[in-house]
């Protein structure tokens, strides 16, 4: 539902609607406004300043997509006839409310915006500050939604890797692979995000490892390890601090290092003794950090980390989990390197839902061996005069091949 309301009730975690350049007051500057596109989720007390100071009188929510005001004044619904699929336009695939492309361009913005805020809230955690709850709820419903729009959308995004003091890149990374996870095995959209939140905090723990540690580039002495792995314990420690902070969530921060076969740690836990969102985030935690590179270790391709997690099935993860989780990335993620049969190599820019063996590739090495400056996306999907599939999957750091580079000339 739809309402109007004065800009004095406007509020964090309202879905503020449509574009409002048109009322800024005379003499006012359109800059406070200008990045609100079609509609935005208000998630911080500055917004609403800026729109203020950008004269806004009266602005219309969407309580749909966000909160609701007491007051206000409901905006009748008009039904607008949509217009016939054009033939040229297909639907999106079954389990996708959105299209691959439609969604990736949110997605991006999405994923910004929550590890933004979610560096904030670590470093104020560092330095012994408060953390902003609704801040963090806001972030967990917003990757949720974009999850649930289109999974492969966001889930293509976690290959991007950056290195930053307090982990903030690798907690949304693992929370959108958890997500993923969680989705396919069918969660409702509230646990979805509650387990958000709790999953964009695993590693909260480490904010008070000394610097030193967490930042060192090579490997770890045996008791700067022993103080590593006590941020399960630290986060632990944390969370309680926080009010509205389940037993639930606090398994996530505690029980992410745990294996199935009792081999992890704090405690040894094994099996069942292992909550399932404990499981699901130990398996897109070591997922995330097998491909991301580290000075003494080179990051693996996303398809040679797949089938490491899949051959330890029943061993460190449980066996239905990795099912599930290979079934979210597909055989061939997004990034992967492949040598098709006809002899082309190229990469996986669009995972297939329906059968992922016949993922979109991009192109970049024809048939002849001549490199394409810009590569031809094939969707192996649609068959033409000949069958193209992938036969093999190589790793790019041994070919010298630049896939992110790539990757936005095929996606934007």
């Amino acid at each position: 539902m739809k309402k109007k309301i004065g800009i004095d009730q406007l509020e964090v975690g309202m879905y503020m609607e449509a574009s409002v350049e048109g009322s800024v007051a005379k003499g006012a500057s359109k800059q406070n406004v200008l990045l609100l596109g079609k509609g935005v989720l208000i998630t911080s007390t500055n917004q609403i300043r800026r729109l203020k100071a950008a004269g806004l009188g009266d602005v219309t929510i969407d309580t749909t997509k966000g909160k609701d005001s007491d007051g206000g004044t409901d905006v009748p619904q008009v039904e607008i006839p949509q217009p016939k699929e054009s033939a040229k336009e297909s639907p999106p695939p079954k389990g996708r409310e959105v299209a691959y492309k439609d969604e990736l361009k949110a997605a991006r913005k999405t994923k910004a915006a929550v590890t933004a805020a979610l560096k904030g809230t670590m470093e104020s955690a560092a330095l012994g500050g408060t953390m902003d709850r609704q801040k963090l709820d806001v972030a967990g419903k917003l990757i949720t939604q974009s999850v649930f729009r289109n999974v492969d959308a966001m889930v293509g995004l976690t290959r991007i890797k950056e290195h930053d003091p307090y982990t903030a890149t690798h907690c949304v990374n693992v929370c959108v692979l958890v997500l993923a996870v969680a989705h396919a095995d069918g969660i409702d959209k509230s646990t979805a995000e509650m387990l958000a939140t709790a999953t964009l905090l695993h590693d909260i723990g480490k904010t008070k490892i000394p610097l030193e540690i967490l930042n060192k580039p090579g490997r770890f002495e045996p008791h700067e390890l022993e103080e590593m792995r006590k941020h399960t314990i630290y986060g632990e420690e944390v969370l309680r601090e926080m009010p509205g902070v389940t037993e639930e969530m606090m398994y996530i921060a505690t029980q992410h290092h745990e294996m199935f076969n009792g081999s992890g740690y704090p405690n040894k836990l094994s099996g069942e003794e292992i909550h399932r969102f404990g499981q699901m985030t130990a398996v897109a935690d070591v997922y995330d950090a097998l491909t991301s590179s580290r000075v003494y270790k080179p990051a693996l391709p996303p398809s040679f980390a797949l089938t490491r997690i899949y051959h330890n099935r029943d061993t460190e993860f449980r066996k239905d989990i990795v099912d599930l989780f290979v079934k979210s990335l597909g055989l061939y993620p997004v990034g992967s390197l492949v040598i098709l049969n006809t002899g082309e190599v190229g990469f996986v820019c669009e995972p297939n839902p329906e059968n992922s063996r016949q993922p979109k590739v991009g192109v970049f090495i024809s048939r002849y061996k001549r490199q394409r400056m810009v590569p031809t996306v094939i969707d192996l999907a649609v068959t033409g005069t000949e069958k193209r599939e992938i036969v093999k999957v190589l790793d790019p750091a041994k070919y010298n091949v630049d896939v992110d580079r790539m990757l936005k000339m095929t996606t934007g």
